[in-house]
């Protein structure tokens, strides 16, 4: 979504959605307003899991599941963080200088999700790899009762990986950049959920709720 435009219909947990979108106000230039007739726009609902596509991907509505047990803040901005284009930090093309995958402990059907990203698909816009970051999985990630499944070569981040409380300094710094937002940690005022938003400089659009 380069033009900081996202679209959003069909809202489930939308409590927890909005405390999320509150947190992009405060620390981005991005925000969001409810979708009018854009083409792309971003449909968040209750499907299997938590799960988003890496970056815009398809038009009249793309996918962004909430599912059970995915309603929680963090999480919602670790799926939107995808939407905005990121990917998984252990996904970074330079992983290998960070921790240590032990693929026998991983679920045959999801070593998918430990897969390197390219330099030439992706960019780290310069940050340092990030153990606190929301994107990162956990040390204990779809293993399949074997043991760890992520060994961070630095033993201290070990228990920080994974952490779903909030973005991570380096998450935010990470996200300004391409979207362009001119200050790190921006105050946008709170718009309200039904509210028609004029469409200036950003928005991440979302149509009213039929829960």
């Amino acid at each position: 979504f380069t033009d900081k435009t996202l679209l959003l219909t069909y809202l489930n947990a939308k409590g927890v959605i909005l405390k999320a979108f509150d947190q992009f106000r405060l620390k981005t230039c991005i925000d969001f307003k409810p979708r009018d007739a854009e083409e792309y726009y971003i449909s968040i609902q209750k499907l299997d899991g938590c799960d988003s596509y890496v970056g815009r991907r398809v038009a009249n509505g793309q996918d962004l599941s909430i599912g059970s047990g995915c309603d929680t803040k963090a999480i919602v901005e670790h799926e939107i963080l995808h939407a905005l284009g990121f990917y998984h930090e252990q996904s970074r093309y330079d992983r290998d200088d960070y921790v240590r995958l032990v693929w026998d402990n991983i679920l045959k059907s999801k070593e998918h999700n430990f897969n390197k990203t390219g330099s030439d698909e992706s960019t780290t816009h310069g940050t340092p790899y990030d153990y606190r970051s929301v994107m990162h999985y956990s040390k204990d990630a779809f293993n399949n009762g074997n043991g760890s499944t992520i060994i961070t070569k630095d033993p201290k981040f070990q228990n920080v990986i994974g952490q779903r409380l909030e973005m991570s300094y380096y998450d935010v710094l990470e996200l300004n950049h391409p979207y362009k937002c001119s200050k790190y940690f921006k105050i946008v005022s709170v718009h309200n959920f039904n509210e028609q938003i004029s469409p200036s400089n950003l928005s991440v659009i979302i149509q009213k709720s039929i829960l």
